[in-house]
């Protein structure tokens, strides 16, 4: 572990899950969710990110608000057969965060030794 690191704490990919979770906007399970599910989808609907977060129509407006301000979705009505819809796009800001996130989650890995060794359940499993 390099600059001090207490053993065991998974850094440096906890730490900085730590600093994202630490920024307002994404202090909030639901907002997580939303740039996750943005991230991997793109552009998701209103009613799409309704259901994946199980929230109350109030509740999902404040958290993409939130993620509006901080510049990381742009939310925009468009016009449909079925009626105006409201359509919810991850920036190329917010599109940087979630990949930071999703490499940071990746540092952190296997149990030290394990991953090192070639042993463990994934190696078993991929031996035979």
């Amino acid at each position: 572990m390099s600059g001090g690191e207490p053993p065991g704490t998974g850094a440096p990919g906890l730490r900085a899950i730590g600093d994202f979770l630490l920024q307002e906007s994404l202090r909030h399970s639901v907002r997580l969710l939303i740039l996750i599910s943005l991230g991997i989808n793109r552009r998701l609907s209103f009613s799409e990110l309704l259901e994946l977060t199980s929230t109350s129509k109030g509740s999902l407006s404040h958290h993409l608000d939130q993620l509006v301000a901080a510049g990381y979705v742009e939310s925009r009505m468009v016009f449909t057969l079925g009626g105006p819809r409201v359509r919810v796009e991850i920036t190329a800001k917010g599109l940087a965060v979630y990949e930071d996130l999703a490499r940071a989650l990746g540092r952190l890995g296997a149990p030290a030794g394990r991953a090192a060794s070639g042993s463990g359940p994934a190696a078993e499993l991929s031996q035979g």
